[in-house]
């Protein structure tokens, strides 16, 4: 029998047994650490595993509303930098059913996260990534490749520093992300003389005894709009 004789017009609802969810991958950085937020499953058959954070999408919701929603529910807020970037729809991917998912990447500074997280979720250096649930890996690593791709060609970094930032920590950012060691001087020297960020005249004293204070920048907002045509975030090494 062929496939167009088993769904004609008398089994439309087999175009209808299936289901949609979205997950996301969201970056922070901590501790000199670039990290991604997992979430501890409770529903069978994941119980005890971890996956990325996500949910089912509600019939009476669209995709960037089903986001907004997991977010405030998980992190208490959802006005952060995200982006939708792809969806995952193996047939075979969910063992319950036929599930497509809409795949996010989204950037916060801890500073601005509730610190006081429920215990189902925790933070985990993207170097030291778990077996996770599903497709969960495959998605980390798709995602993670759009993250590089942004971050060589926007000033996306900015989205996971604090306001206040010292310049090792972007350059941190850059060399956890892309896995190679960046010529430190040529990418302070870059940056600075690009007028994307500004000095601030205040310094964070170093954690280490006797290390001198690094001195603190933030982003210059008066050359957000034309950054991109001032530097080229692939050209630092």
């Amino acid at each position: 029998m062929k496939k167009s004789e088993v769904y004609n017009s008398n089994s439309i609802d087999h175009f209808f047994r299936g289901a949609f969810s979205v997950d996301i991958l969201l970056i922070t950085y901590h501790d000199k650490k670039l990290k991604i937020l997992l979430q501890e499953k409770k529903e069978i058959p994941f119980q005890n595993e971890c996956g990325l954070p996500g949910e089912l999408i509600l019939p009476n919701e669209d995709v960037d509303e089903a986001m907004e929603k997991l977010m405030t529910s998980l992190v208490g807020q959802s006005n952060f930098y995200k982006k939708q970037l792809t969806t995952f729809s193996n047939i075979n991917r969910h063992p319950l059913g036929r599930i497509v998912t809409f795949a996010y990447y989204g950037l916060i500074p801890f500073e601005r996260l509730n610190q006081n997280l429920s215990s189902e979720l925790k933070w985990c250096e993207i170097s030291k990534l778990p077996k996770l649930i599903l497709d969960h890996n495959d998605i980390v690593d798709k995602v993670l490749q759009h993250f590089r791709e942004d971050l060589l060609s926007h000033a996306i970094v900015f989205h996971i520093l604090p306001q206040k930032f010292i310049l090792s920590d972007v350059i941190q950012v850059y060399e956890q992300t892309l896995d190679e060691t960046f010529d430190v001087r040529n990418f302070r020297k870059k940056i600075l003389s690009s007028g994307t960020i500004k000095p601030l005249g205040e310094f964070r004293k170093s954690k280490s005894h006797g290390g001198r204070p690094a001195e603190l920048y933030e982003l210059n907002t008066n050359k957000k709009k034309i950054v991109k045509d001032r530097i080229r975030f692939d050209h630092f090494n």
